[in-house]
């Protein structure tokens, strides 16, 4: 039902980008301004950026199959990282075009001019409405890519009011010398934008990529549930995360009684995944018995043994003689 609502959003943004960078191009051929330019630019990257987002969606939605067990919602990184690339080549081309026109200075001209002021306007009310779109689908669902599209949309909307600005001022300042300079100062100050998107769009695709553990904040959910159960367990060895598009892993590495039958603990697992699940929709939380790494499992069985003779049972007697064999008790929680 979300990946439904995020395609449908994105498409919508598809269909507008498109027109939008049709009749920004008519402009730009129209027209003699930096400004204008650099909007051309930044127009036809935002709709190469939302296409490649539907892609992605259309690919998600269609599912995994049997290739991939932990699904692709790592796909969404990849296309936000694929647009924080483009973003790096558009920040160069309108800088070099701004410099040049710091250089030699030109009044701007042209019937397309106008058309980009009227194109403004009417898309900054479109961008408005696509990004508050964005930021309910975002709400729904920690989803990287839908979370980029909101930040995609609010700097179009900012710069669409800003490059209106621009030009009217451009157009009204015409008198004074030293107006030339609005034009290539205001596509720097575009450029900084995309600039500055494209470094937090990297930052955040990068440490999804590379297995980033969650937040601080998130961490604290999870310590939170296992103080409020901590007369289910005996022992407490870790916890590993990380997120994969819009699903968060979770791994916690717990020891119990050797005197538990395989029943209980199974009980009291499911209690403590799903207390901690129902903090993050879209997740699976795996209860592990047993320490997170090999070095520490030696030691982790001997003190299972130990702990088990001291009962007095005898060795060997049963199935519970040693430690626990490291067993997983894993499913998946409901998406939310």
């Amino acid at each position: 039902m979300l990946n439904s609502v995020k395609e449908s959003s994105t498409r919508t943004a598809v269909i507008a980008g498109l027109v939008d960078t049709l009749i920004t191009f008519a402009a730009l051929v129209a027209s003699q301004s930096a400004v204008v330019l650099a909007d051309f630019l930044k127009t036809a990257l935002e709709f190469v950026a939302v296409l490649l987002a539907w892609l992605a969606i259309r690919r998600i939605t269609r599912g995994a199959g049997a290739t991939y067990d932990y699904g692709i919602g790592k796909l969404e990184n990849l296309s936000s990282l694929a647009v924080a690339a483009l973003m790096m080549l558009v920040f160069l081309v309108i800088v070099g075009n701004a410099i040049r026109g710091i250089i030699l200075p030109a009044h701007i001209g042209g019937i397309g001019v106008y058309v980009s002021l009227v194109l403004q306007v009417v898309y900054s009310a479109i961008n408005g409405a696509l990004w508050k779109r964005a930021k309910r689908a975002v709400s729904s669902e920690n989803s990287p890519l839908m979370a980029a599209q909101a930040k995609l949309f609010f700097s179009k909307l900012v710069g669409n009011v800003f490059i209106f600005g621009s030009l009217i001022g451009s157009l009204a300042l015409a008198h004074h010398e030293w107006s030339l300079y609005i034009d290539p100062i205001a596509s720097l100050v575009i450029a900084g934008s995309i600039l500055m998107s494209a470094l937090g769009v990297l930052s955040s695709s990068c440490y999804d990529l590379l297995d980033g553990t969650l937040e601080e904040a998130d961490q604290l959910k999870i310590t939170r549930e296992l103080v409020n159960n901590f007369d289910r367990y005996d022992m407490f060895y870790g916890v590993r995360s990380r997120r994969s598009g819009n699903h968060t892993f979770i791994d916690i590495f717990l020891g119990f009684d050797p005197d538990k039958r395989v029943g209980d603990v199974q009980r009291e697992s499911d209690v403590i995944r799903k207390s901690v699940a129902a903090h993050f929709p879209n997740s699976v939380v795996t209860i592990v018995i047993g320490p997170q790494d090999a070095v520490a499992a030696p030691a982790a069985a001997a003190h299972w043994g130990q702990a088990h003779r001291g009962s007095g049972d005898e060795p060997g007697a049963g199935t519970e003689s040693g430690p626990p064999d490291a067993r997983s008790i894993r499913a998946e929680s409901a998406p939310g």
